[in-house]
């Protein structure tokens, strides 16, 4: 009922009727001889405004997509082929209008001339020449210059030193089945976020491979975790919120604050761990199926997810703030995957005691 009720309410927009007369690829004359008709083209078509509210991306920085996929979308076909293939920048624009999930995926389709089954096909080549970047631009800092960079643009934010990442943590819907009857589950996000909003880690997991269903369930698992305790990072920390248990790289707040330096701490630790949050509420708001849920087997959905990551700091890169602009910040707030404290022992949080014995109490 939800999809209908969306659907009926687009199609009231007086303006969405500008879109659908370029639509068809070609009609029908009185002589039954179809006539061809000129594609919408959204960069064209649409003003600087408008396009970035169904495309969540300024014109200037929908050209980069372009340029960036065409050479991995072009395919060798046949002459009598290539005349009926959707046009690389079409299919890039349908694919990430599709992502953003501004409107009823029949509305997407119709908007770009292609049926509801073809917009899938796009969705899903697009998706895979994205993610198949993704070690370019979803990385955590490798050389000193870059963790020192990180750092510093943590630390400015609260006084707290060492921080090289934020875990947040959230859940999108999967629909395994492209036909009735859906089969609904739950995709876990674990995703670690850089002070400007980058998303430097990614994991993704289903619930069936979490025995607990459980943020710290989620985190064991995570590559993130292995390559702290491996000490790649030496010496420097990542924060997480208290569904997470602390440990000697992955500081937590303080439960129940004590003194005066456990509470300089829990303020330093709000304030620096903000980034993360605001980090995935960029991602969701920007990408409005990650919300609605995903289609499609898990390994396309995982492909997904990575092209979406890859997209939003390709944006942050490019200070790219049309979600911004247009108000899409306001009404989504990520959830943890439990809700409960995580537990802890004695000895789990001796570095964070040394830690804010040497930073926050002679503050």
């Amino acid at each position: 009922m939800k999809d209908i009720e969306v659907f009926k309410r687009f199609l009231n927009e007086a303006k969405y009727f500008r879109d659908f007369q370029y639509t068809a690829n070609g009609r029908k004359s009185k002589g039954g001889v179809k006539i061809r008709r000129k594609r919408f083209n959204p960069l064209e078509e649409l003003n600087e405004v408008e396009f970035r509210r169904k495309y969540r991306y300024t014109k200037e920085n929908m050209r980069r997509i372009i340029e960036m996929l065409r050479d991995d979308l072009e395919v060798e076909l046949f002459e009598p082929m290539k005349r009926n293939q959707v046009p690389i920048d079409l299919q890039i624009l349908a694919a990430i209008r599709y992502f953003g999930g501004t409107e009823h995926n029949q509305l997407t389709a119709m908007a770009h001339g292609v049926s509801l089954h073809t917009l899938f096909k796009i969705t899903r080549r697009v998706a895979s020449a994205l993610s198949s970047k993704a070690s370019r631009y979803i990385r955590m800092p490798a050389t000193l210059s870059d963790k020192e960079r990180i750092m510093r643009s943590f630390k400015v934010l609260s006084n707290m030193p060492q921080v090289i990442g934020a875990i947040v943590q959230t859940s999108v819907c999967l629909d395994g089945s492209e036909s009735p009857p859906a089969q609904e589950e739950q995709l876990h996000l674990q995703v670690v976020s850089d002070a400007e909003y980058k998303i430097r880690d990614l994991d993704i997991h289903l619930s069936d491979e979490l025995e607990q269903h459980t943020a710290p369930e989620l985190f064991s698992l995570s590559r993130i975790k292995e390559r702290f305790e491996q000490n790649e990072f030496r010496g420097r920390i990542i924060l997480g919120n208290d569904t997470l248990a602390c440990s000697s790289s992955l500081f937590t707040p303080v439960r129940c604050p004590k003194n005066k330096s456990e509470e300089l701490y829990n303020h330093a630790h709000v304030t620096t761990f903000e980034p993360a949050n605001r980090c995935i509420n960029m991602l969701m708001r920007r990408f409005g199926i990650l919300q609605s849920g995903l289609q499609g087997p898990f390994g396309f959905a995982k492909q997904t997810i990575t092209a979406l990551a890859l997209l939003h700091n390709m944006a942050m890169d490019w200070s790219d703030q049309s979600i911004v602009a247009e108000g899409y910040l306001s009404s989504f707030m990520p959830h943890s995957l439990n809700s409960g404290a995580a537990p802890t022992t004695s000895e789990e949080p001796r570095n964070r005691k040394d830690f804010i014995k040497t930073h926050f109490s002679g503050s």
